[in-house]
């Protein structure tokens, strides 16, 4: 394994642009771990162009965010704002490709959601994560996730539980900043 501090790692929010690079990301992620997620491998090849789009084109837009090692995208993750929570940050899709974890892609992906909701004035994130990925779990509550509520169904699994983890975020924002007016304000 290459050490983390010769690596190049980076990080970037796609725009919509780069859908076949994000839908590329996630048939590897769902090939990968199907178990982890939501989506199942066979809805995910059933969607078409503006299917793959239309997360751009939402009300909000969820941000879309890859990370890579070297130039070459290793990892990806989003934020979507579900009206079952508010329309509070939710983290989906996180997914780094097996070559490529340990080597820091977790926290820069993290950080880059936790940095855009600061950016935009939300209080906290939500994730929901496998109960047996002990390895995101792991990650997770290193950054500062704490386990929340109780758990329910995997959508494509229900046999698996998805427990819920939130992160209280510090926004740093002044009165005098603007919010974009496609992001929904913060409720308490």
């Amino acid at each position: 394994m290459t050490p983390m501090t010769d690596l190049d790692l980076s990080i970037s929010e796609l725009p919509e642009s780069d859908w076949e690079l994000w839908r590329d990301l996630r048939l590897e992620a769902l090939r990968d771990a199907p178990g982890a997620f939501g989506e199942t491998l066979a809805a995910a090849l059933e969607r078409d162009e503006e299917s793959w789009r239309g997360v751009w084109r939402a009300d909000p837009p969820a941000p879309r965010f890859v990370a890579g090692i070297d130039g070459v995208p290793r990892g990806m993750c989003s934020i979507t704002f579900p009206e079952a929570f508010g329309c509070q940050p939710l983290l989906i899709s996180m997914w780094i490709s097996p070559a490529a974890r340990g080597r820091g892609l977790g926290p820069i992906l993290l950080d880059a959601c936790v940095d855009w909701c600061a950016r935009h004035g939300y209080p906290r994130l939500r994730l929901g994560v496998v109960e047996d990925n002990e390895a995101a779990v792991r990650l997770y509550s290193r950054y500062g996730f704490r386990f929340e509520g109780t758990g329910e169904p995997l959508l494509s699994d229900p046999s698996k539980v998805v427990k819920w983890m939130d992160l209280p975020i510090e926004t740093n924002l002044s009165a005098d900043t603007a919010e974009p007016t496609a992001v929904p304000e913060p409720t308490a």
